[in-house]
């Protein structure tokens, strides 16, 4: 998060279960409790955002809205579960916003 200079990664692997288990480091305390809380996704969350644990206050706790660790769980939820290509990520490398502002 070049906006607050924080830095998150987010491990997420598929469990006996069929669930997925969440892990995150990051030097944000609030990101890292995020981690702590969240634990795991099911394939529920990953695919219904709007009802998914990832997205509910719960467990978020007070981060910022603009804060993508929420979306990096996702995506990271998505690879792991072949619903997005890791050889299209390993090309892309990555996702950015741009931000302009009109003067």
């Amino acid at each position: 998060m070049k906006t607050c200079g924080k830095t998150h990664v987010v491990t997420v692997t598929m469990n006996s279960e069929g669930n997925f288990d969440v892990v995150i480091e990051s030097d944000c305390y609030k990101v890292a409790q995020f981690g702590e809380r969240l634990k795991y996704v099911t394939m529920d969350d990953i695919i219904d955002f709007e009802n998914s644990r990832i997205n509910k206050r719960e467990f978020r706790g007070d981060m910022s809205p603009p804060c993508l660790s929420p979306i990096a769980v996702l995506d990271a939820a998505w690879i792991e579960a072949g619903m997005l290509s890791k050889s299209l990520v390993k090309r892309v490398k990555e996702n950015t916003i741009d931000f302009s502002t009109v003067e």
